[in-house]
C-alpha cells in the first residue's frame, strides 16, 4: 500500500508540473512569432514561412540591368520584280525614278530597248528609313510578282569603328597639345608631327568607313527589276510547242550562219585556186593539141 501511494504521488506531481509548463511554452512561441513578424515588417515584406520566402525568391525572374541595351544596326536590302505589259515598262520605270526625291539616291537606272529582245529595265535606289515607307507605298502595285527582304546585322562593325574613332580622336588631341607646347628637341617634334599625320589619316579612313556603314544601316537599298508579262503561249499548255518552235528557229539560224561563215572563209581561196586550175587546164589542152597536129618524124 505504501508503494502504491508513493507512485500515485509521483504521477500527480508530474501532471502538476506539466500543467504549469504549458502556459510558459505558449508564451515563448507567441514571443518568437511576434519577433519574426516585427522583423518582417521592418524589412518591408509580409511575414511568411522561411520556405515560402525562399521559393518565391527562386521563381522571381532576374531584374534587367541598369545599363541601356546596345542598339541594333541592320543593313536592309529589298528586291522587287515587276511584270508589266511591254508597252508600259518604260513609263512605269520613269515614274519610279521620279519618285526618288527627298532623302533618296538613284544608284543605277537602265532601260533595255532592242529589236531582237523584249523591253526590260532595272532600278537601284537607296532611300532613308524615314522616307522609305512613302516611297515603297507609292511603288507597290499588283504587278509586283516577287518581293524579297534581306537583313544583315552590322552592330559589331559599327561599335568597333565608333570605338576606334573615339580612341583616335583622343590620341590626335593629345598630339596636338604636345605640338602646341613645342617642348623638347626638334627630332621629337618632327616625330610627333609624323605620328599626328598618321593618326589623322587613320581617323579619316575610319570616318569614311563609318559613313559607309551609316549608308547601309540608316538607309534601305532597293533593287527593282521590270520584266514583260508572259504571253498566253508562254504560260499555258502551248508553252512546250512555243519553246520547240523557238528552238527550231534558233537552230536554223545557227546553221545558216555557219554556212555563211564557211562561204566567206573559203571565198579568198576560190579567187586564187580557180584561175590557177583553169590556166593549168588550158595549158594542158594546148599541149595535147599541138602534139596531135605535129607531123610524124621521117623514117631512115
Amino acid at each position: 500500500m505504501a508503494t502504491k501511494s508513493i507512485l500515485m504521488e509521483v504521477v500527480l506531481m508530474k501532471a502538476w508540473l506539466l500543467l504549469l509548463a504549458l502556459p510558459l511554452i505558449g508564451c515563448g512561441e507567441s514571443a518568437e512569432m511576434a519577433t519574426m513578424s516585427k522583423e518582417a515588417m521592418r524589412m518591408g515584406a509580409p511575414a511568411a514561412a522561411p520556405m515560402a520566402m525562399d521559393q518565391a525568391t527562386a521563381e522571381a525572374p532576374p531584374s534587367p540591368g541598369g545599363e541601356a541595351a546596345t542598339p541594333k544596326y541592320l543593313a536592309e536590302r529589298q528586291f522587287w520584280v515587276f511584270e508589266l505589259p511591254e508597252r508600259t515598262i518604260e513609263a512605269r520605270w520613269q515614274a519610279h525614278v521620279a519618285l526618288c526625291r527627298l532623302d533618296c539616291e538613284v544608284l543605277n537606272a537602265s532601260l533595255n530597248k532592242s529589236a531582237h529582245s523584249p523591253v526590260s529595265a532595272s532600278l537601284q535606289l537607296r532611300v532613308g528609313r524615314a522616307s522609305a515607307a512613302r516611297l515603297l507605298g507609292a511603288m507597290s502595285s499588283p504587278e509586283v510578282t516577287e518581293r524579297r527582304v534581306e537583313r544583315e546585322d552590322k552592330t559589331l562593325q559599327v561599335v568597333d569603328v565608333e570605338a576606334r574613332l573615339k580612341n583616335l580622336a583622343e590620341l590626335r588631341d593629345r598630339l596636338r597639345n604636345l605640338l602646341s607646347n613645342r617642348s623638347g628637341a626638334l627630332k621629337d617634334i618632327l616625330e610627333t608631327e609624323r605620328e599626328l599625320a598618321r593618326v589623322q589619316g587613320e581617323l579619316d579612313s575610319m570616318s569614311a568607313q563609318r559613313q559607309a556603314l551609316a549608308n547601309e544601316t540608316e538607309k534601305i537599298l532597293l533593287f527593282a527589276e521590270y520584266r514583260p508579262e508572259p504571253s498566253i503561249g508562254e504560260t499555258g499548255a502551248m508553252q512546250p510547242l512555243v519553246e520547240a518552235w523557238r528552238g527550231a528557229g534558233r537552230a536554223f539560224a545557227e546553221s545558216l550562219s555557219a554556212a555563211l561563215l564557211f562561204v566567206v572563209q573559203i571565198l579568198p581561196w576560190l579567187v586564187i585556186v580557180v584561175p590557177a586550175v583553169w590556166a593549168s587546164w588550158k595549158g594542158m589542152r594546148r599541149l595535147l593539141n599541138w602534139r596531135r597536129k605535129a607531123p610524124p618524124a621521117p623514117e631512115k
